[in-house]
Parts: C-alpha cells; sequence; structure tokens
C-alpha cells in the first residue's frame, strides 16, 4: 500500500503519534513473507520460500531512498495484490534487485541493514524515538548505546533494566558472538532490573484495541517519561 511495503504497526504507531514524519524511515527495514505449506524442509530453503520482498531505506542527510529485493524464483504475476504492489514500488524505488539464492538474501543484510538503520535512526535524533526490537534481539542497531531507556515488555510485567550495565553485557557477550545476533536471554540478569512494573495480560482481541493498549501501559510511561 502507499507504493511502498509497510507493517501495520509502523502505520498504526504513527497516525497515534501523528508524528508527519515518512513511514518508510520510521521503518526502515522490513520484509513481506508469504506461507509455506511444507514446513519440515531446511531452514535455508525455508526461509528463502517465504521470502517474497525486503525493504531497506537509506537515509543521506537529505531525502531518503528505497531498495527492494524481490524473490526471483517467484512469479509476482500470478499472486494476488503481488503485480499491483511491484508496479507501485517500481514507481518510486530507487533500486529494485530480483534473487534467487538465500545466500543473496543474507548478503543484502550484511550490505544494507546497519546503513539502513543507523542512517534513518541518525536523521530522527533529535525526537524521542521509541525503537522496538525484533526477533528477540538485544541489540536492534549500530549506536543503540545512545538509547536512554531499556525495557523487557512481557504479557504481565515490564522490566526497566540499567542501559550501562545492559549495554556492558552486550559488549561482553559480543566478544563471543556478533552483538547483532545477541538476544536478550543471552545478555539479561537479574542484577540489572532497576524498577519492575506489573501489567494486566491482555487477550489477542484486546491486543487490538489502542485504547485498551493506552490504559494498560499509559502509567508505566508516564513514570518513565517523569524519570
Amino acid at each position: 500500500m502507499r507504493g511502498s511495503l509497510l507493517s501495520s504497526d509502523i502505520i498504526e504507531l504513527e497516525e497515534a503519534a501523528k508524528s508527519k514524519l515518512p513511514l518508510d524511515i520510521l521503518n526502515p527495514v522490513n520484509r513481506l513473507s508469504g506461507p509455506v505449506l511444507d514446513r519440515g524442509m531446511q531452514e535455508e530453503r525455508l526461509v528463502f520460500q517465504e521470502f517474497l520482498a525486503q525493504r531497506f531505506t537509506h537515509h543521506d542527510g537529505i531525502m531518503h531512498s528505497n531498495i527492494y529485493y524481490l524473490n526471483g524464483t517467484v512469479n509476482l504475476a500470478h499472486m494476488r495484490d503481488m503485480r499491483q504492489f511491484y508496479v507501485g514500488i517500481k514507481k518510486k524505488a530507487a533500486k529494485i534487485v530480483f534473487i534467487k539464492k538465500f545466500q543473496e538474501l543474507v548478503r543484502a543484510y550484511v550490505d544494507n541493514f546497519d546503513k539502513a538503520t543507523s542512517s534513518c535512526y541518525r536523521h530522527l535524533e533529535d525526537k524521542p524515538l521509541l525503537i522496538e526490537s525484533f526477533n528477540d534481539a538485544a541489540y536492534p542497531f549500530n549506536g543503540a548505546e545512545d538509547c536512554g531507556v531499556v525495557l523487557c515488555v512481557s504479557s504481565n510485567i515490564v522490566l526497566q533494566l540499567k542501559a550501562d550495565g545492559y549495554f556492558k553485557a552486550i559488549e561482553l557477550r559480543g566478544q563471543q558472538k556478533p552483538k547483532l545476533q545477541l538476544t536478550t536471554t543471552e545478555v539479561y540478569a537479574s542484577s540489572l532490573v532497576e524498577r519492575e512494573y506489573d501489567v494486566q495480560p491482555l487477550a489477542n482481541e484486546e491486543r487490538n484495541e489502542p485504547v485498551t493498549l493506552v490504559d494498560n501501559y499509559s502509567k508505566i510511561i508516564d513514570d518513565l517519561a517523569k524519570r
């Protein structure tokens, strides 16, 4: 939609925040995956068969541009809505690359992920910014040390971690494993907990209600903002 590949999360968040910032910059990396019936195949094959499209947004300090990687083994014209999607991004993308191997997808991440996240977040550094880690990544992008607050959020509890200690733990573990591959469970320790908040677990349908989410987390957000 809108001539770009965007997650529904960022659309709803921006509508709530009314930041008027380009959605591509707020969501600099995004992938579109499709269902695979046979999930018993080798993991690399499975990941690539699910993969349909990947966007990386780069910001050069003046403007942003999008690079798209598309699965070259899939006939997009035969897929519902994909032909329209392709026509939409073709008008606006700085570059479109068709790839046919899992290793090429990995190379796309190596070449673009850090540049995309770092350049877009640097453009936003003078604004309050909430960055959601993905796939339980402990260190979502280079420069994350500049974040002032680190939170671990689950269905019934929110933990505020000591930011300095958290990033020191990442540095320590990063000597054995690349930082961008670390998960929160690999760096978490109870000694890092600075504050603990209890929250009401929400049912699946409640999680899709913005008003309910606000009610559930607003006291925590207000408390953190005061500090």
